[in-house]
């Protein structure tokens, strides 16, 4: 006993072990924080869309902070749950077939934010109207949050598929956005938003039918 707690007195004076555990409680602290920021803005995007957006209308917030504080991190714990819901989709866990899924999940989801900003703004062009491209990307950002959060649950445990749906719940939050955000006049700014919307959804759908088509068939 004496000789265990000598070796472990050493190695707490070691300068590399101290350093690596401050350095693992740094990153630890950081994570913390991180996730616990998005906990509390998607809990009030998705609770309560109709205040958050009315917060949001007068900020000004760059949207290259705003993929790095709250997209990427939900985009990890997304990747994180399709990887590990490899051991959930057949009888034996394969690696190959889960980073296949975790594939799928990244171009989907990269359809989404840039094709949603793209169709977005062409539209809206379309429309006769402009708006700033930064002002697009926090109208997506944010309304990815649903789809995302679903994404994590359906992604650790597949056979909750039809959870998806409520992932659609991301169109209902886009809607309150854009009309807070889009420079529509009233008359027609939801005909004009849910144009948007369905041009968007479409392409997603297809390209995920398409996706899904090709990993079932490896599966």
């Amino acid at each position: 006993m004496p000789q265990i707690s000598i070796q472990a007195t050493r190695d707490n004076m070691n300068p590399k072990i101290i350093k690596a555990r401050a350095k693992s409680e740094e990153v630890y602290n950081r994570l913390k924080a991180i996730y616990t920021h998005v906990y509390f803005v998607s809990k009030e995007i998705i609770s309560n869309p109709i205040e958050f957006w009315r917060k949001q209308k007068d900020l000004i917030e760059d949207p290259d902070v705003l993929l790095k504080t709250l997209v990427y991190p939900l985009l990890a714990a997304v990747l994180t749950a399709v990887f590990l819901g490899g051991f959930f989709r057949g009888d034996y866990f394969s690696a190959g077939l889960s980073l296949l899924w975790v594939t799928r999940e990244i171009i989907l989801l990269s359809i989404l934010y840039f094709g949603g900003v793209f169709i977005t703004r062409e539209l809206v062009k379309r429309f006769g109207y402009d708006v700033e491209i930064s002002v697009l990307r926090r109208l997506v950002s944010y309304s990815l949050v649903p789809h995302l959060v679903v994404s994590v649950v359906t992604g650790l445990f597949p056979f909750f598929f039809f959870l998806d749906f409520f992932g659609m719940y991301g169109l209902y939050v886009f809607w309150l956005g854009a009309r807070r955000l889009l420079p529509f006049p009233k008359e027609t700014r939801d005909k004009f938003i849910v144009r948007i919307m369905a041009a968007t959804w479409l392409l997603f759908a297809i390209a995920s039918l398409l996706l899904a088509k090709i990993l079932i068939g490896n599966d």
